[in-house]
């Protein structure tokens, strides 16, 4: 059975704009102005309504730059190119009101770091080329200079059956590569997490230069949203190099909490700043002090300690700086 994932119509979109910009006149400075949006009377032009959302609806934070896009849309996850389920577990299709998404059983896992559990991976591919470079060798990318560098990652998702408190998490993995004991410099990535309540930790950076040697910080939370079980979160990383100071690379997540228009699946878009991380050159997170700010091939929505979690609407693309 293939999803059938409709895309809004023009009035649903100019519906959604309307209603953003009636939003941003209430929120915090801090908020709006990660928006691209400018509030009525501002005298600014206010940007297209592609500039705003993409084709399944969904807000976009910065505007798409020239470079690599993904999108899945309404194909089939098993069988899109650029997008990679691990292990090439079967993948369910689902549907939830008027909303259609996709159902993927965890695997067992024994972890390189030690212990076992279950974990299921999405990995969406700047190309099809083989990775070239690590972390130490990198020349600004790891593959070739389509990889993912200024980026916005977005997914919906929604856990089912935590099976264990102390690793559940779901890990945004970018500017990295490939995973393997072989090549373990492959790995050379970053990523924003979020966690239950349990975990202790429900805000972090991490860093996997060397895989399977992890750094983490843990983050102030901006809100009181942790991972539940049977309810869908939206999340979205934001990351860019500082376009002011080169040795710093600027990392946000943001959640909605309330994704979805219950009768028609749109989204709701009620994006909000959760966690932020300032990488720097030279700054120590552990056992690392390299700043990551180069594009990597690879992006990847990891989930671990669940029985199986349902998804709708990944994305990566490459962003316009802000300034």
């Amino acid at each position: 059975m293939t999803a059938n994932v409709k895309k809004p119509d023009a009035g649903r979109r100019a519906g959604l704009a309307a209603s953003l910009r009636r939003m941003l006149l209430t929120l915090p400075v801090w908020i709006a102005s990660s928006l691209p949006v400018q509030a009525a009377g501002t005298g600014a032009q206010a940007p297209s309504i592609a500039d705003l959302f993409d084709e399944d609806g969904v807000q976009m934070m910065y505007p798409s730059a020239a470079g690599s896009q993904f999108r899945l849309g309404a194909r089939d996850p098993a069988q899109t190119a650029g997008f990679e389920i691990e292990r090439h577990t079967a993948v369910r299709a689902g549907k939830d009101g008027g909303l259609r998404f996709w159902n993927l059983p965890s695997f067992a896992l024994n972890y390189a770091s030690g212990g076992s559990g279950l974990s299921s991976r999405l990995h969406v591919y700047a190309s099809a080329a083989r990775q070239r470079y690590t972390w130490k060798t990198q020349h600004g990318f790891l593959n070739s200079p389509a990889d993912f560098t200024n980026q916005e990652m977005t997914i919906y998702l929604r856990v089912h059956q935590i099976s264990d408190p102390a690793r559940a998490q779901i890990a945004l993995k970018i500017r990295g590569g490939r995973h393997s004991d072989k090549t373990p410099d492959a790995a050379s990535c970053v990523m924003l997490t979020l966690s239950p309540s349990a975990h202790g930790s429900v805000a972090r950076f991490g860093k996997e230069l060397r895989h399977p040697l992890y750094d983490y910080v843990t983050l102030r939370a901006l809100g009181q949203a942790t991972l539940r079980d049977n309810v869908w979160i939206g999340l979205k990383l934001v990351s860019w190099n500082d376009p002011h100071d080169a040795t710093r690379v600027l990392h946000r997540l943001y959640l909605d909490t309330d994704p979805f228009q219950a009768d028609s699946g749109v989204p709701n878009n009620n994006w909000r700043l959760y966690s932020e991380y300032t990488d720097i050159a030279g700054v120590s997170t552990g056992r690392y002090r390299t700043l990551v700010n180069w594009g990597g091939n690879v992006a990847t929505f990891r989930i671990d300690g669940f029985h199986d979690v349902d998804f709708a609407y990944p994305s990566v693309r490459e962003i316009v700086v802000p300034q």
